[in-house]
């Protein structure tokens, strides 16, 4: 897949800030590729999707069959869990990277 520079995606009409598009040229500082690091900040969103999900699904079977204060205490993990894991990763950068990527790979006719 070939990747367009971050300025002409901007141009484009996509709703990456100029905030985001800093972010992302320093990623690139490392020397990786702008594909590389897009691929990178997509799997963080797609990382924090499916942690989500488990957490909720391990919260809803602990509020089916185990007791209030285990439902309590599987709350209060999954909302600490969630604050760190927001904090930590750049979860609306990398939303914003896997729409993109989507976007051109759609557009590009591939299906994967």
């Amino acid at each position: 897949m070939n990747v367009q520079p971050v300025w002409l995606i901007k141009q484009q009409g996509t709703d990456l800030l100029n905030k985001d598009i800093e972010r992302i040229k320093r990623h690139q500082a490392t020397g990786e590729s702008q594909e590389k690091v897009l691929k990178d900040l997509a799997g963080y969103f797609l990382s924090v999707a499916w942690i989500t999900g488990g957490m909720a699904i391990i919260t809803l079977v602990t509020a089916i069959f185990g007791s209030a204060s285990h439902v309590i205490s599987c709350m209060i993990a999954v909302v600490f869990l969630l604050i760190v894991l927001l904090l930590v990763m750049p979860v609306r950068l990398g939303y914003k990277s896997w729409k993109l990527m989507r976007t051109q790979f759609s557009d590009s006719g591939h299906h994967g």
